[in-house]
């Protein structure tokens, strides 16, 4: 089953979340800026948006890139080094390239209606694989990525070609990054 998506996608269940009601207008911008997360890895944040989770269409108090580090990401995908960067939204997206560019992952965090656009997404059976043991609910979604569900958020998970994977590759990753981001969720 596909799970490599572009940020368009992304950027589309962005628009769905708004269209169900989430607005984004009670964000609170951070300062933007660079933190090291651990020997030879940094995470870049251009801009981070953030809410309580009772507003606002995504988001997070934590920030989108922070549900996992730079240094766990490298370890997934076997690279030196990772950037990350805070595509504004909402949803906020983190996107995530190698050390030398190369487009690895993508996600995106949404609080506001996360169950109703859960249930969406994996309404078509045959499309959907579900993931048991990650989050509240997870399943593959055909052509979307991996979709975890926890309380009240949704996180929605896409592997890039730049990653060089395989098929199964891709869906080991995007599991690995669900699991660790479902933990702080």
């Amino acid at each position: 089953m596909r799970i490599r998506i572009r940020a368009v996608t992304l950027l589309g269940l962005g628009a769905l979340v708004i269209g169900c009601g989430g607005s984004g207008d009670d964000a609170t911008p951070q300062v933007p800026g660079s933190t090291a997360t651990g020997e030879g890895t940094t995470s870049t944040v251009a801009t981070t948006s953030g809410t309580t989770g009772a507003g606002g269409g995504g988001g997070s108090t934590a920030g989108v890139c922070e549900l996992v580090t730079a240094d766990e990401l490298a370890q997934i995908f076997n690279v030196a080094s990772v950037s990350m960067s805070v595509l504004q939204g909402p949803p906020d997206n983190c996107i995530v390239e190698s050390d030398v560019g190369d487009p690895l992952a993508a996600w995106s965090l949404t609080f506001d209606q996360a169950q109703v656009v859960f249930d969406a997404f994996t309404s078509d059976p045959s499309s959907v694989e579900v993931v048991p043991g990650i989050g509240d609910s997870a399943a593959i979604v055909a052509n979307t990525g991996l979709l975890v569900l926890k309380g009240g958020r949704l996180i929605v998970i896409s592997i890039s070609g730049g990653a060089e994977l395989s098929e199964d590759q891709a869906v080991e990753a995007s599991k690995r990054i669900g699991e660790i981001a479902a933990g702080r969720m």
